[in-house]
């Protein structure tokens, strides 16, 4: 198990494995705790992570119940979980960014050995554990003021191969609405990344606003065993069918142009039109400072739910069809 960074976690064919494992030259020190479940027989490897927002908290407890729950007697290939990236931001309750640098993990791959903290933990997280991988699922929630509904992305390299095969993951994880896009509006993401390096690759958001509840992790939990059984990972589990499906090219984002209090007037899930009125900031005294509009057709599948607005927070995002 050298080639994915973790050579201290070798288990024998039909075994599991488990431990912290230390980023290299991040201080204070930065672990995340890995399992590594080997089938007794060969097979695909599927890596899958989650928490790399902290505060996201469905995402992390559906990880590591999957590795907890995957018996490598029955397994075929290597399943490689990391159910917590971001372990310097969990115990502050940090929301979006990592308390050591201050930046948003999610945004800065594909990292760099000699960068920041968030850039030395992404390039680990990329070249010590996705690639070389067969798949690679990443999973995430609304964070703690962000509702919406469930979706799935995956980013279009133009290389044949890689794309058909992370569709095949969005149809087995089983969610209606998905993002097939170049990732242009969210730059610096692990999937996008992934994808791009040849590894075919899948986000999935499921929960929402730090909301630590058990549908969304048992939705969590099956969707990726969907994915392993579709990869042929789980002999005698039949994927489940891709269902209804929705799926867009790209989010179109609202940011704020001025720091005040937001009030919606859009709920999550719910379509609109271009030009919409969707909701106002205003100041402390209440008075109106701007009016926002839809800045797309479509559904909106992300809201942000908190009252304080700092000027360039996104507020909204759309899924545009295009």
């Amino acid at each position: 198990m050298s080639r994915v960074g973790v050579a201290q976690l070798a288990p024998a064919p039909g075994e599991t494995a488990r431990g912290m494992v230390r980023i290299p030259g991040v201080e204070p020190a930065w672990e995340v705790p890995v399992f590594v479940v080997r089938g007794r027989e060969p097979g695909p490897t599927l890596a899958v992570s989650a928490g790399v927002h902290a505060a996201e908290y469905p995402p992390i407890e559906a990880a590591t119940r999957l590795a907890r729950g995957l018996d490598p007697a029955r397994l075929l290939g290597t399943a490689i979980v990391i159910p917590l990236v971001n372990t310097p931001g969990f115990f502050t309750r940090s929301i979006y960014v990592n308390p050591i640098d201050g930046r948003n993990l999610n945004r800065a791959f594909p990292g760099s050995p000699e960068g920041s903290a968030s850039e030395r933990v992404a390039y680990f997280l990329l070249e010590q554990v996705i690639v070389g991988c067969d798949a690679y699922v990443d999973l995430h929630c609304g964070d703690m003021i962000e509702a919406l509904v469930p979706f799935a992305a995956y980013h279009l390299t133009g290389r044949e191969e890689v794309d058909r095969v992370s569709r095949g993951l969005s149809e087995a994880f089983g969610i209606e609405y998905v993002i097939a896009g170049r990732g242009v509006d969210l730059p610096g993401t692990g999937y996008a990344n992934a994808a791009l390096r040849g590894v075919p690759a899948l986000l999935a958001e499921v929960g929402q606003q730090g909301v630590y509840e058990q549908e969304s992790v048992e939705r969590l939990v099956q969707g990726v065993r969907g994915v392993m059984a579709w990869l042929g990972m789980l002999p005698g589990v039949r994927p489940s069918g891709p269902g209804p499906r929705r799926e867009f090219s790209r989010f179109s984002w609202l940011y704020a142009d001025v720091s005040g209090t937001y009030h919606p007037l859009v709920a999550v899930g719910e379509e609109v039109a271009e030009g919409q009125p969707v909701g106002e900031i205003r100041d402390l005294f209440g008075e109106r400072l701007c009016e926002l509009r839809a800045p797309a057709t479509g559904p909106v599948l992300f809201l942000v739910t908190s009252l304080a607005i700092n000027r360039g927070d996104p507020l909204l995002g759309v899924a545009v069809a295009e």
